[in-house]
């Protein structure tokens, strides 16, 4: 294969992008992407299109999803690649992820309710809205209703609230990781520059060296917030233990800045092995 740019974290409007997964490959195409994939949170539809597709462009698709875990009370996200789209056990897992994703968002509604005598669950669960715009159900409820103006604007209530993912039982990392292997995949862990809180530099090398031990293949190590201190630190990591070495631009289109392909990361640069 031709080296070309790799983009292993995008998402579609099956989750909170506001691209097609047609719309998401053709640009790949045209900015010379070789290889790619569609992450969405905790839904496989996305990426089961895109594999569908792939047969029509000269670009390489890895099934993938972007999985919520729960660790010690905070939110991780694994990036799920290889895995078994038809594998049943997965699906179900899945879905039910899902269903505890959007569990967050009806908890935080049911908070609400008691300061807004125009907002009820019920009436929440009665709202739809046009996937198209990227986000998701609760931000554009809000907007909807009258409580904010935007999109950006909407993750304020979630502060207000203090109102955070631990408010349901997502499984652990490693709980995560084992049924990722059981589906065939491999279990990467996403922008940890990002999620992982730490005063210095060698605190945040311990805790992703703790965190990798819960049974991850690999890290997305080139990420678009990633200072280069940070992504020496994740590669250094995965050369020291034979991990898998990613990179994503978590694309969600015009939902948020970042572009498919922004940081022109090949495959020179990472370490993909068998699921690529």
């Amino acid at each position: 294969m031709t080296i070309k740019i790799v983009d292993l974290h995008i998402h579609s409007f099956y989750s909170d992008g506001t691209m097609s997964p047609a719309e998401i490959l053709e640009t790949a195409y045209n900015k010379n992407l070789g290889v790619i994939s569609i992450t969405d949170h905790d839904v496989i539809d996305g990426s089961l299109k895109l594999m569908e597709l792939s047969n029509n462009y000269n670009i390489k698709c890895i099934p993938g999803v972007e999985i919520d875990a729960l660790e010690n009370g905070v939110n991780y996200h694994i990036l799920a690649y290889g895995v078994d789209l038809e594998d049943k056990d997965f699906i179900a897992f899945i879905l039910k992820n899902r269903d505890l994703l959007e569990e967050v968002n009806i908890k935080l509604i049911e908070k609400m309710q008691k300061d807004y005598d125009f907002i009820t669950v019920s009436d929440y669960l009665d709202f739809n809205y046009d996937k198209r715009m990227g986000g998701w159900k609760a931000l554009h409820y809000f907007i909807e209703k009258g409580i904010t103006n935007s999109l950006v604007e909407g993750f304020m209530i979630y502060t207000k609230y203090k109102h955070s993912y631990n408010c349901v039982q997502f499984l652990s990392i490693k709980q995560v990781c084992d049924i990722i292997h059981h589906a065939g995949g491999k279990a990467v862990l996403a922008h940890p520059g990002k999620v992982i809180k730490s005063n210095n530099l060698n605190e945040f090398k311990i805790k992703v060296l703790e965190i990798i031990d819960f049974g991850l293949d690999g890290i997305e190590c080139y990420y678009p917030s990633h200072t280069a201190e940070i992504t020496n630190i994740c590669v250094d990591i995965c050369k020291s233990k034979d991990l898998l070495i990613t990179c994503g631009s978590d694309c969600h289109g015009k939902f948020q800045s970042t572009e498919i392909g922004e940081m022109d990361i090949t495959l020179e640069n990472l370490k993909l092995d068998t699921i690529i």
